[in-house]
């Protein structure tokens, strides 16, 4: 299923998001989404580095 997100940008910043979607064929929405993926993408292997291996108990101080 796919969700909608709403959210708001300061005019200059958008104005160079809408550059960038321009050089890239995008659409605003549709560049917006692929960062958005790939940032979650990247948090989510960032958080694996950190985790330890579920069967380790972590100790109690």
């Amino acid at each position: 299923m796919t969700k909608r997100l709403t959210t708001y940008l300061a005019d200059g910043i958008y104005d160079l998001f809408e550059e960038w979607a321009k050089d890239e064929r995008r659409s605003v929405s549709s560049l917006s989404a692929f960062l958005l993926e790939q940032a979650v993408r990247e948090r989510q292997k960032q958080m694996q580095k950190q985790s330890p291996p579920s069967d380790q108990k972590q100790e109690k101080s």
